[in-house]
């Protein structure tokens, strides 16, 4: 099941840290992204209003998407080939 962009910022807001972004290559000019809900375990892909897999040509449009709607996150992960890029935000 995959989410929109406005169920994706209700889980955004309504879990803080119980969730984790993840953007992974598809191919070479095409990023998808997910969400993985820690408790209860689940993920689910970010969709179109269509309800088909939401993708971007470039991962900077991804990373402004995902910083845009989840302005909280934690935890973000970026996954191109064997190579994974962790980062979010940091607690001061």
């Amino acid at each position: 099941m995959g989410l929109k962009k406005i169920q994706l910022a209700v889980i955004a807001q309504t879990n803080r840290d119980n969730y984790s972004i993840e953007i992974r290559a598809r191919n070479k000019n095409e990023w998808i992204a997910s969400i993985k809900i820690k408790h209860p375990a689940s993920e689910h892909e970010i969709v179109t209003s269509k309800g088909v897999p939401k993708t971007w040509r470039n991962v900077g449009d991804a990373l402004e998407f995902i910083q845009e709607v989840c302005k909280d996150c934690k935890d973000v992960s970026v996954k191109m080939g064997n190579w994974t890029l962790i980062g979010g935000l940091q607690d001061e």
